[in-house]
Parts: C-alpha cells; structure tokens; sequence
C-alpha cells in the first residue's frame, strides 16, 4: 500500500506587517491571512486522506510567541489530529530559543503528549504508525550553535570553525541515521537546515546566512530515504530534480513582502508507492553510484546502504496566499496622475496589497493627485506607498569649443553637444568648409 505525505513547513503566525488590526475578531488582518493557508493546507490534507503531516520548522514568527498566537496555530493542528492524522513537527530556527536548555515554541506539543503528535527537538530516527502502515521519519531541527559552545572542547574556536564543525556533525548524523533505516519501510528526512545551491527567497536574499551550517545535497539525498522534506528556505523547490530522492523545500505559506511578489506559495503532496522487487546494495567501503540517480555518494568505510525500489511523486499546491501589486509608471508627459491612474485600471489591484511607483527625471517637478490615486486603489487590501523615485540623468561632458577650432571643427562639437541636430551635421561640414574657403579668399583679395 501507497503513503500519502503532506509537506509544509514556514507559516510564520504572527507576521504582521502589510495590515491591521480587525476589530471583529480583534486579531491583525496578516495573522488571519497567515491562519487561512494554513488551515487551507491542512483542510486539502485532510481532504486528500493523507496518511501523514510533515511539518518542516518555523511555526511562528518568533521563539515567544503570544497566547493569541498560540491559540490560531494549535487549533490549526488539532484539526489534523483530530482527524487521526498524525502529525510530525520539527523544531525551526524561529522556534528556537538562543539560550541552551530552553524549550522551543512547539516543545509544549510533545510535553502534553497530545495523540497523533510528534515533536522533533533533537536529531533521532523515529517509527510513525499511520493507517496505511508504518513509516520512518529521522527528523532534524535547526542545527543550534549554542549546545555546541556548552562543551569545553569547543569554546575556543572561532565562528567559522564552530560553523564547519556544526556542518561535519550534521553530516556525519545524516549518514549514521540513513545506515539505521530499515529498507522494508518506508523512510523520510524530515529536517530544517540551510541546504546549498538553494535560491533564496525574494524576501530573504538580504539576509546575513554566513553564520548559518549549510549542508550539500549529496549529504541529504541519501539513498536510504524516500522523500527529503526541507524547511526553512522559502521558495519551492527541488534541489535534486535530476535524481532520487527528492530534495524539497516546501516554502512558505503566505508572502510576507514584495519582495516574493512573483512568487507562488503553498505545500506539497507526496506520494510514497510501495516496494518493488528487491532493493539495491550501494556501497561497502567506497563510492557507489546510484545509476538511477546518475549521481555519486560517497560513504563510510563499513557502511552499506539499501536503496528502497520506491516510486515517489510530489505535486505542489498554491495557497489563496495574498497577493503583493506593483503599480510601476515611468513618467512621460505632463499627466502623471492620469499615467498612474491608466496602469492601475490595467492591473488587478483587488485585495492586494498594492504599493505606487512613479519615475521621474531629476529635472522634473512634479506633482500628483494622491487622493485621486487612493480612490483608484479603493479596492485594495491596504495601499503600502505612493511613492517617487527620481532618476538621475547621466551627466554627459560636452565638447568644449574655442575660437581657436577651425569651424568646421567648432560645428562638428557643437553638433555633439546637441544629438538632435546630427542629422544636420554633413551638409552644415560641408557648408562650413564652403564659408572657410571663401574667408580664405576674401583674405587674398
């Protein structure tokens, strides 16, 4: 029989920028948006029958999060638990605290040891019974600095070297846990870490992720599992497209700026098929090439792996995520106010949040009807700026020109002075020389 996953990780509940505060229900607007493709997610899930939720990290928007906070993101997993689908959830770099032996903002799902729950707070290798049948999740949180700088041996190094010692240690637990699975069952690397080549996120491409254990994907895509379901980085994608397994980073559920404007939200479906035939030996003390894969993993020397004959496929959903609007208008007359206006009627500017750009030249004053603008933008979710951007023409050097040119070469400067006179420039040369010629003579005479 076939396993059903749902993958999804990065909903960030208390994101509250782009909105406001809802006076009927009394929770800011961005945190419903946020709530809703949640709950879309989990309602397809459950429509869909899936057999398990992987949660992939970052549950809230910060380590801290409020009650209020607390009682949309809960109530949002119980009706998934409730359902009788079991729930794996794996502790993000949001959910962590800084500080070494705190409990993270989803520990208190495992200490209430709520039914169909599984909360990862550590690396470990885990069997999850669904209706389908058993499956093994090794669930990997966010590698943390801090419990490494607790040990004696390591509170010398350097942050570089406390980052590559993160990274070796990741690795080397990845491969442990990968030689423990049993090949007869299904397995899944559930984890959220940096993972390299990963193309960030709109929104995330400013962010400082030097400090950050980054893993290859020839680390993660370890034969032994079926599916590797990645947290943290929020844009959709397969890092190992041209192999097996699947690499993937779910993304984020909503967007949180203009910056993922372009960019498509939601959460994967997984399918895992059953065994066929006999499994595949890979590797006993040297490399070993996964033909299918057409890729090279290298292992320990008394290691050696099965690779499950599994069929795996993954569809990714779209979430009714709110949609971000640039209104972009290079100013050319003298209307700027009916130029916005005309490249607003052109866009659907419905329930987005919409933010103005207008171009001008530094040279230009000029001067907008904002409340003509706002009326235009009345069917927006929420006006983020009118703003202009004024673009500097490039200075030029012009010729300099002196009684001391030849006129024709004076004319040929004044001419490159002002383009819009070069179609003029060979018949007023040829003049020029004309007028010279004659001078001459005059001078003779």
């Amino acid at each position: 029989m076939s396993l059903k996953l749902l993958h999804i990780a990065d909903t960030h509940i208390g994101m509250e920028n782009y909105g406001r505060l809802d006076p009927s229900t009394g929770l800011h607007t961005r945190v419903q948006d946020f709530v809703r493709c949640l709950r879309f997610a989990f309602s397809r899930g459950i429509e869909e029958q899936v057999d398990l939720v992987l949660f992939c990290g970052d549950a809230y928007k910060t380590c801290t999060p409020n009650p209020t906070h607390q009682r949309e993101f809960a109530a949002a997993i119980r009706m998934v638990a409730q359902a009788g689908i079991p729930v794996v959830m794996i502790v993000g770099n949001h959910d962590n605290p800084v500080a070494f032996g705190r409990a993270s903002s989803i520990d208190i799902f495992g200490t209430l040891e709520i039914e169909h729950v599984h909360v990862f707070s550590k690396p470990e290798l885990r069997t999850v019974e669904t209706k389908s049948g058993p499956i093994q999740i090794v669930g990997f949180p966010w590698p943390t600095r801090s419990m490494l700088l607790t040990k004696e041996a390591y509170k010398n190094l350097s942050d570089e070297e406390i980052t590559k010692t993160v990274q070796e240690m990741c690795t080397h637990l990845i491969e442990h846990f990968a030689e423990e699975v049993d090949p007869d069952v299904p397995a899944v690397l559930a984890a959220h870490v940096t993972a390299a080549g990963a193309t960030l996120s709109g929104s995330e491409r400013t962010m400082l992720i030097g400090r950050d254990p980054v893993l290859t994907t020839s680390v993660l895509a370890q034969p032994a599992f079926s599916y590797v379901a990645l947290g943290h980085v929020h844009k959709f994608q397969n890092l190992n497209p041209d192999g097996v397994p699947p690499v993937v980073y779910s993304g984020s559920i909503e967007r949180v700026d203009f910056g993922e404007e372009r960019e498509d939200k939601g959460f994967c479906l997984v399918t895992i098929g059953e065994r066929q035939g006999v499994t595949e030996e890979l590797g006993s003390g040297e490399a070993a090439e996964d033909a299918e894969a057409g890729s090279l993993s290298l292992f320990a020397e008394e290691a050696s792996f099965r690779t499950p004959a599994r069929e795996v496929q993954y569809q990714f959903v779209k979430v009714p995520a709110r949609r971000f609007v640039t209104v972009d208008v290079t100013v050319t007359g003298d209307d700027p106010t009916g130029e916005i206006l005309e490249e607003i009627a052109r866009l659907d500017v419905a329930d987005a949040v919409v933010r103005v750009i207008y171009h001008v030249s530094g040279e230009q004053q000029i001067s907008v009807d904002l409340k003509s603008i706002h009326n235009a933008l009345k069917a927006a979710f929420l006006v983020a700026s009118i703003m202009p951007k004024t673009e500097i023409p490039e200075r030029v050097r012009r010729a300099e020109i002196s009684k001391d040119l030849l006129l024709e070469e004076a004319l040929t400067r004044y001419v490159a002075n002002n383009p819009d006179l070069d179609y003029l420039k060979e018949p007023l040369q040829i003049y020029a020389k004309q007028l010279e010629e004659e001078l001459e003579m005059g001078k003779k005479s």
